[in-house]
C-alpha cells in the first residue's frame, strides 16, 4: 500500500491511459515561472536566499550593479533625478485632489489620510528610482534634492488653486497669498525634505548590505514628515487660514 502512494511508478500524471484526468483549470491559469527581469532574477536567486546563509553571496548583485553603473552617464542620472522630482509633485497633486468636500469627512482627510497620500507621493518618483534604477543614484543629495523640487511643485500647483478659488469667491487674494506663499511652501518643502531621508537611509542599507533597497528602511522618516504634515493641517483647520 505505501509503495502503491509514494512511489513515482505509481504517480497518476506519469500512468498515461484514461485514469488521470488534471484539474481543467491548469487550461486556463496564468503560466508560472521564474522572474524574467534582471532585478526580478536577482531578488530570486539562490545566491539571496535567507534560509540558505552559507550560500549566499554578494557578487551577483555587486556585478549587476558594477555592469548598470559602467552604461551610464552623469548627464543621464542628473536626468533622471530631475524627471523623479517633477513627477512627484504632480502625483501628489492627484492625490491631493480627494479631499475636496465639505464636512468632517473632508476635515479627517485632510489631517489625516492627505499627508499620508502627499507625503508617499511627492517621493513616488525617486522610489521608483531606488527600487528599479538604483545604479543611476550616487550621492545622497539626489534624494533631498528631488524632494525639495517635488515640495515645490507641488506647493505652488496647490497654492494657485487655492488662490485662483479665493479670486473666484471675491476674496482677499493679498492676504491669503501673504500667508500661503511662505508658509504652505515652507511646511510642503520640509515634509518632503524629512521624507527623503527615509530613501537615504534605505539607499545607504542597499549599499551596505549589498541588496535590493528595503522601503521598510525609510518608513521612520516617511512616518516622521506625515506626522508634521499632519500637524500643520490640524492647526491650519482649527487655529489658522488655509
Amino acid at each position: 500500500m505505501k509503495k502503491r502512494y509514494l512511489s513515482v511508478d505509481h504517480e497518476p500524471a506519469l500512468a498515461g491511459g484514461s485514469e488521470f484526468r488534471g484539474d481543467p483549470s491548469e487550461h486556463t491559469a496564468e503560466p508560472t515561472g521564474p522572474a524574467t527581469d534582471e532585478l526580478g532574477v536577482l531578488r530570486d536567486s539562490i545566491a539571496v536566499e535567507p534560509a540558505l546563509p552559507h550560500r549566499r553571496s554578494t557578487l551577483p548583485w555587486q556585478t549587476w550593479m558594477e555592469e548598470r553603473r559602467g552604461r551610464c552617464t552623469m548627464i543621464g542620472n542628473v536626468s533622471v533625478t530631475l524627471l523623479a522630482a517633477l513627477v512627484g509633485g504632480p502625483f501628489a497633486i492627484a492625490g491631493a485632489m480627494f479631499s475636496a468636500g465639505q464636512g468632517f469627512g473632508a476635515t479627517v482627510y485632510v489631517i489625516i489620510f492627505a499627508p499620508v497620500a502627499e507625503e508617499l507621493l511627492k517621493q513616488s518618483g525617486m522610489t521608483y528610482v531606488l527600487e528599479k534604477q538604483p545604479y543611476r543614484i550616487f550621492s545622497p543629495l539626489q534624494f533631498v534634492f528631488a524632494a525639495v523640487l517635488s515640495g515645490a511643485v507641488f506647493a505652488s500647483i496647490e497654492n494657485a488653486v487655492y488662490l485662483g478659488q479665493c479670486a473666484a469667491a471675491g476674496g482677499d487674494v493679498a492676504r491669503l497669498a501673504a500667508f500661503r506663499l511662505p508658509v504652505c511652501t515652507t511646511v510642503h518643502v520640509v515634509c518632503a525634505a524629512v521624507a527623503s531621508l527615509g530613501l537615504v537611509r534605505a539607499w545607504r542599507r542597499h549599499l551596505t548590505h549589498q541588496r535590493p533597497a528595503e522601503l521598510a528602511d525609510a518608513f521612520p522618516y516617511f512616518l516622521a514628515a506625515m506626522i508634521l504634515h499632519g500637524g500643520y493641517n490640524t492647526w491650519a483647520v482649527l487655529l489658522g487660514p488655509r
